[in-house]
């Protein structure tokens, strides 16, 4: 039995990645074994904060043994910021007590571990843990070690970008693709480097200036003339959707008045990165005389809710079985990480920066990995 008698509670918050499942499995699993029960609130936030009765289902070991291996989320995600209502945090205390939950998980990428952090700072009563999730690889973690579903979300993308690539040879095309990854590069250029891509761009090579679609397509347009050169009309160029992030909006009329999320960030998929270039490359081409068959694809919601990989798998469980450990011995505002074989947990205040944010990472164009990627692109 526990040495407490205070329950834990399992919050899933942002878009989905492979490998959830096992992270309320291995959280279940292990909190039951110590004697505790567990809680999962339906739709992330959106079910802390609701006054419904099926916004919060009990979990056991017979309820979440099965799905490990499975995609997706038995508890639903959100984008949503609970803090951002009036008396909000009145409001998801006095349901945490209700429900005698002392110990919150809350499973998110880089914008739900600011609101793990501003949860800590509403009472001592409630420890909060944090687990890393976000197919984008942009939270800074110990020996640049990825978040989990990356792994399998870019394993995933390279299969669907190799077929990309044997259609093209195939049909003598030009894809032009875009891909999930927010403001960070690594899923495009994993992808792009393991599958073979012709070329891809990705938002931190223009992190001091901003550019336009324009600019994108010119240098797509560059390495098609070089292909031509080799006689081959065809090829794959992936761009990361965070280019978005560096079009100046007012030269760019699609992103003015453009929808953003709950927690203010640009919502990507309601802009095609892919045509607003692939109109410009198509301009291009025009302008030169040069006949190229251009067509776009969007990979990201396929990624998204795969079963994941062993990797994932095997990662996760090591985090839910520390965030329980971690929680019971009274830590709490941590972000749970594996060191190798071990599980070590770092402060959410450390990964502030100086305007309150949690700290990103980005591809580092220095790095033997991005100069690796680059010298298989044709740019």
């Amino acid at each position: 039995m526990g040495t407490d008698t205070g329950n834990f509670g399992i919050i899933v918050s942002g878009g989905p990645a492979p490998g959830i499942n096992s992270v309320i499995a291995s959280v279940t699993i292990e909190a039951e074994n110590r004697g505790y029960k567990v809680y999962g609130f339906r739709d992330g936030f959106r079910g802390l904060l609701s006054d419904e009765e099926h916004s919060v289902v009990p979990l056991s070991i017979n309820s979440v043994s099965h799905i490990s291996r499975t995609g997706g989320s038995v508890l639903g995600t959100s984008r949503y910021n609970p803090l951002s209502h009036k008396d909000a945090g009145n409001r998801i205390c006095s349901k945490l007590e209700k429900l005698l939950i002392d110990k919150l998980v809350v499973i998110g990428g880089e914008g739900s571990a600011y609101l793990s952090y501003r949860l800590t700072t509403l009472s001592d009563a409630v420890k909060v843990a944090h687990i890393p999730k976000t197919i984008d690889n942009d939270l800074i973690l110990p020996n640049d070690y990825p978040s989990f579903g990356f792994e399998t979300a870019r394993s995933i993308g390279t299969e669907i970008l190799a077929t990309l690539i044997e259609d093209a040879i195939t049909t003598n095309r030009w894809f032009i693709v875009s891909s999930m990854g927010r403001s960070a590069g690594f899923l495009a250029l994993g992808m792009g480097l393991a599958a073979g891509a012709t070329l891809t761009i990705i938002p931190e090579e223009f992190s001091d200036q901003y550019i336009s679609p324009l600019e994108v397509a010119e240098i797509i347009f560059g390495s098609i003339l070089k292909r031509f050169r080799y006689g081959k009309h065809y090829g794959v160029a992936l761009m990361a959707e965070g280019l978005i992030d560096r079009f100046d909006a007012s030269r760019v009329p699609e992103l003015q008045n453009i929808t953003r999320d709950e927690l203010g960030r640009i919502r990507y998929a309601d802009v095609r990165l892919e045509d607003l270039v692939a109109g410009q490359l198509r301009r291009l081409c025009k302008e030169n005389e040069l006949e190229v068959k251009i067509t776009t694809k969007n990979i990201g919601y396929e990624l998204r809710c795969h079963a994941p990989l062993s990797f994932d798998i095997e990662y996760t469980k090591f985090l839910g079985h520390g965030a329980v450990r971690f929680l019971l011995e009274g830590r709490s505002g941590i972000v749970i990480v594996r060191n190798y074989d071990n599980i070590e947990y770092v402060k959410l205040s450390e990964m502030l920066t100086a305007d309150g944010r949690i700290a990103a990472r980005r591809v580092d164009l220095g790095s033997d990995f991005y100069k690796v990627a680059r010298s298989f692109m044709i740019r």
